[in-house]
């Protein structure tokens, strides 16, 4: 039996749910496949926490205390490796409860027309020349469908499952380096964990316990804590094993039960190259969009569902969906964000070649403010402000190769922030791109191996 639709999602996530929505509710035939049941389509291994402004931007409801929410923060505090200092990053967020976040996300889509298609595995892409026509899918008894559309969307996470299945030679699936991915481990408690402000979600940095990546205390309210680190995947790593030495060693006594445990992968990188092609699009973790320093993915897998959902929408009114037809999605996406994570992936590669000594010198020297750190995080850059401190430490402190260093890692960020945002207008001239990033990036990444 073949389906017919208009659009196929494959990962029924935030990414993937959020776009079944905004491209349902603008009267397109939705099919949203996903290997999980209706009662755990919104679990996720994650921090479960988010900014309060993706939701503004976007124009959808913010998650409600008590249900799909369990408490605000006021901003993160992030702590030092001696934890002898602290930058307080303000801003609004929510400790999500992230099954019934995902679920609402979930129900949303299908209350506006979506059809689930749950419990069924991505088998294959069905392919057509250099077209991707839809996809082949089996359920739970063996037994598979085949579902047509006018276009795909991956929204299938990390494993990326249909854009890796694609040609090689299609631009759309590249491969990522592992050492582009942070491995992860968390538990939710229940405790009493003395010392900490449960308005703010901490953030340890600590290239001891969590090497690449960091620590995080996320307070969930009524006693319950989000609790984990993620370390660079690089070589033979095991977060659980820094987690039990490093973190259960310190705070098992305030433990009571732990709720739940797991881990996963996180793209801490810039997104992939290209996102689209002909009746193809990439959204999500699939695509890279999560922050390549914090590696939050919530709030840009909602902002690139959104923007896919529009160029999609727009695609299907025409009845015209090629890679030139869709190409406008990078466009959109990267003056959104994608210029932000090339930028912050430069950041992201410096930091991980720092050690503990490092990171207690920009602590102890004041050298970038809480202020400073959230528009770093919000637009990306290195504040003129951070230099002009720079400057008159470069004559007082006995460090300054690092803040020269300093100094040449936002060069490179500027340099990869104008590149994204100068991305080719169509698909003619991406080739020419693709080659200047890939030479700003060997560059980069061979000054940090001269060190």
């Amino acid at each position: 039996m073949v389906l017919k639709y208009d659009v196929v999602i494959v990962g029924g996530g935030v990414a993937g749910s959020s776009a079944a929505y905004f491209i349902a509710k603008n009267g397109f035939k939705v099919a949203l496949v996903d290997i999980k049941n209706e009662e755990n389509i919104g679990h996720k291994v994650c921090g479960d926490a988010v900014g309060e402004h993706h939701f503004i931007e976007l124009g959808l409801e913010p998650p409600t205390i008590g249900y799909d929410a369990t408490g605000v923060y006021e901003g993160v505090r992030v702590v030092s490796p001696d934890e002898q200092h602290i930058i307080d990053v303000l801003g609004k967020g929510f400790s999500l409860d992230r099954e019934k976040f995902g679920y609402r996300l979930y129900k949303s889509a299908v209350n506006v027309g979506a059809e689930p298609f749950l419990e069924y595995h991505f088998v294959k892409p069905i392919l057509e020349g250099s077209w991707v026509k839809g996809v082949v899918v089996k359920d739970r008894n063996g037994y598979t469908k085949v579902i047509e559309s006018k276009i795909v969307i991956d929204a299938s996470g990390v494993p990326a499952v249909v854009r890796t299945s694609l040609p090689s030679e299609w631009w759309v699936s590249e491969k990522i380096p592992r050492e582009d991915f942070n491995v992860t481990y968390r538990e939710i408690v229940e405790g009493d964990i003395q010392g900490i402000d449960e308005k703010f979600a901490y953030i340890y940095i600590n290239t001891e316990i969590a090497p690449g990546g960091y620590w995080w205390l996320f307070p969930k309210g009524k006693g319950i804590y989000n609790i984990g680190l993620g370390l660079q995947w690089k070589g033979r790593v095991n977060p659980k094993l820094n987690y039990d030495k490093y973190i259960r060693t310190r705070i098992g006594r305030a433990i009571q039960r732990v709720i739940h445990a797991g881990g996963g992968l996180v793209p801490t990188r810039r997104p992939i190259s290209c996102m689209v092609w002909n009746g193809f699009i990439v959204i999500g973790d699939a695509a890279a969009t999560a922050n390549p320093v914090h590696g939050g993915g919530i709030g840009s897998a909602m902002i690139s569902a959104k923007l896919a959902a529009d160029v999609v929408s727009e695609a299907l009114t025409k009845n015209s969906v090629s890679i030139e037809d869709l190409w406008k999605y990078h466009i959109m996406y990267h003056k959104a964000y994608g210029a932000k994570q090339a930028s912050l992936d430069v950041l992201r590669m410096f930091m991980q070649k720092l050690n503990n000594n490092d990171y207690n010198f920009v602590f102890r020297s004041r050298l970038v403010s809480g202020e400073e750190v959230y528009t770093m995080g919000a637009r990306g850059i290195l504040t003129t402000s951070i230099f002009d401190r720079l400057r008159s430490l470069l004559t007082l402190t006995s460090r300054p190769s690092f803040l020269a260093k300093l100094y040449k890692v936002k060069q490179y960020m500027d340099k990869a922030c104008m590149l994204y945002l100068s991305y080719p207008q169509k698909p003619s001239e991406y080739l020419r791109w693709k080659n200047e990033e890939i030479r700003l990036f060997k560059e980069y990444a061979e000054w940090l191996s001269s060190w």
